[in-house]
């Protein structure tokens, strides 16, 4: 059986900034060619729990959570963490797995050089 797959991202309070999040997971289901649901941390449903447990009473026994966040802050190095450890213990069947942040990855550096350079005009 296959992962299901969750992004996370944050959540904001300005719902133009959560339709980010949502058109990313599209994007990602489209290139992976299957489903990418997309959850926050924060201000807006479904939140990690709301999903992970959607997926669970679906019948998903494997599930990769990919955090769509920069760098290792908090939420990626502890409230993610508290979350899903709170899971586990109610799901100890259903397995859970989550990637690394973004980080300080190449591709996030061509991306910021390609911003500068649309602003500059260059």
């Amino acid at each position: 059986m296959d992962f299901e797959i969750i992004l996370l991202g944050h959540g904001s309070r300005r719902q133009e900034a959560n339709e980010g999040l949502i058109e990313v997971a599209q994007k990602v289901s489209m290139i992976l060619e299957r489903e990418v649901t997309p959850v926050f941390m924060n201000h807006q449903p479904p939140s990690l729990p709301e999903g992970v447990l959607d997926k669970i009473q679906k019948g998903a026994k494997k599930i990769l959570i990919m955090p769509l966040f920069l760098f290792r802050g908090m939420h990626v190095a502890v409230d993610i963490q508290e979350e899903i450890r709170e899971i586990k213990e109610k799901y100890p069947d259903v397995e859970i797995r989550f990637t690394s942040e973004l980080g300080a990855d190449d591709a996030i550096a061509q991306l910021a050089s390609a911003r500068i350079r649309e602003a500059i005009g260059r």
